[in-house]
C-alpha cells in the first residue's frame, strides 16, 4: 500500500511539472500583445509601453511584447474583448482604465464583464489624477468655477475626464461644462493648446514627464485632486472629496476616488491556467526591480508604485463591498444636470 501511495504522489508530481513546462513553453512560442485602452500619448499608454519593452525579458524564452492601442468608450470596448474574445493562453495581457472595477458595480450599458474574474497580474503605479486649467484662463482655484462655467475637455462616459466633472457639479457646486468625444488625453491636451477647452483631468505622472513642459513654463494650474486625500507634493490643491457638501456626498465622491489606487495595472483574461498567471505575476514583480527598468523609469521621469498581482485582485474584489443603498445615488450624481 506504501509502495502504490508513493507511486501516485511521485506520478501526481510528474503531471504538476509537465504541466507547468507546458505553461512555460507557451511562452516560447508566441509573442504577447499588450493592448491599450486608449489612443497613444497618455498615462496608460505611456505605462504600457513602458512595460512592453521589458516585460518579455522577465518570461520564459524572452517573447517579444507588442502593442497595440485599442481605444473606445475609455477603454471599454478593450474590457469586453479581453473578458470576452481574448485568447486565454497568456498571449494577451491589456492595460484598462482603472475605473473599470467601479464601473461594473454601476452598472453602466455597454458592461459585459466581471472585473472580479479578471487576471489582475500586478499595478506599476497608483494614479492620481488632477483637474486642471489652462493659464489663460481667469480660473485661478476650484472654488472660482463654483461662480464660473468652465470648458474642460472629456473622452466617453466612462472616463473619469468626463464623470468627475458631473460628480462635482453636483455634489459641490461646481460649474463645469463638459465637451466630450476626444480620443484620449493627448487629444484634450492639444485642443487646450488651441483655445478650444479650458481644462481637463489629466494623471499627475504625466505633468512629470511628457508633460512636464506645461509645470516647468506655467502653462497650467491645478486646482484639485482627483483622488481621496490629499497630496504632499501639492499641498494646497483640495482633493475631491474635501469638497462634498454633505456626509453622504463626501462618501460618494471617495468610491469614485478609489479608482486612483487601482492605477496603470496589467490585467489578464479569466479562465486563464492558474501556472501561467503565476508566470506572468512574478515576472512582472523580476520586471519591477531590474535595472534597465528602472533607468528606463528615471529617464522617463515616471513614478513606481508598485502593488503584487494577488493585492491587486483583492483591492478589486473591495471595491464590491460599496453599500448598496448608494449605488443608484452615486449612479445619479456622475449624469449632467437635466
Amino acid at each position: 500500500m506504501a509502495r502504490s501511495l508513493l507511486a501516485l504522489l511521485c506520478a501526481a508530481a510528474l503531471q504538476i511539472t509537465s504541466a507547468q513546462a507546458q505553461d512555460q513553453e507557451a511562452f516560447r512560442a508566441k509573442s504577447i500583445t499588450l493592448y491599450i485602452g486608449t489612443g497613444p500619448g497618455g498615462g496608460y499608454d505611456t505605462y504600457g509601453r513602458l512595460v512592453a519593452r521589458h516585460l518579455g525579458r522577465m518570461l520564459p524564452g524572452n517573447p517579444a511584447v507588442v502593442v497595440q492601442n485599442m481605444p473606445g468608450a475609455s477603454s471599454l470596448v478593450l474590457t469586453n474583448f479581453m473578458f470576452n474574445k481574448a485568447p486565454r493562453d497568456g498571449s494577451a495581457i491589456a492595460v484598462i482604465n482603472q475605473a473599470m472595477p467601479m464601473e461594473q458595480l454601476l452598472q453602466n450599458e455597454g458592461i459585459a464583464y466581471d472585473a472580479n474574474r479578471f487576471n489582475w497580474i500586478g499595478r506599476i503605479s497608483s494614479a492620481v489624477e488632477t483637474g486642471i486649467v489652462w493659464h489663460t484662463t481667469p480660473v485661478k482655484t476650484i472654488a472660482d468655477v463654483m461662480t464660473r462655467e468652465t470648458l474642460v475637455g472629456g473622452t466617453g462616459p466612462t472616463s473619469s475626464t468626463v464623470f468627475v466633472p458631473y460628480l462635482l457639479n453636483n455634489l459641490a457646486g461646481t460649474k463645469f461644462k463638459v465637451i466630450t468625444g476626444f480620443n484620449g488625453t493627448n487629444e484634450i491636451g492639444l485642443a487646450m493648446e488651441r483655445g478650444e477647452v479650458e481644462g481637463s483631468g489629466t494623471p499627475m505622472e504625466s505633468l512629470k514627464s511628457y508633460r512636464a513642459n506645461w509645470v516647468r513654463e506655467g502653462k497650467i494650474r491645478v486646482i484639485v485632486l482627483w483622488s481621496g486625500r490629499r497630496e504632499a507634493e501639492m499641498p494646497d490643491v483640495p482633493s475631491i472629496v474635501e469638497l462634498g457638501k454633505t456626509d453622504e456626498a463626501r462618501r460618494i465622491l471617495k468610491f469614485y476616488a478609489s479608482a486612483d489606487d487601482i492605477g496603470r495595472a496589467i490585467v489578464a483574461p479569466p479562465n486563464m491556467s492558474p501556472e501561467i498567471v503565476t508566470t506572468l505575476r512574478r515576472a512582472f514583480d523580476r520586471m519591477l526591480t531590474d535595472t534597465r527598468f528602472l533607468e528606463d523609469v528615471e529617464k522617463a521621469g515616471l513614478d513606481v508604485k508598485p502593488m503584487t498581482g494577488e493585492k491587486l485582485q483583492e483591492m478589486v474584489a473591495e471595491v464590491a463591498t460599496f453599500p448598496k443603498a448608494l449605488v443608484e445615488k452615486a449612479r445619479i450624481a456622475r449624469e449632467p444636470r437635466k
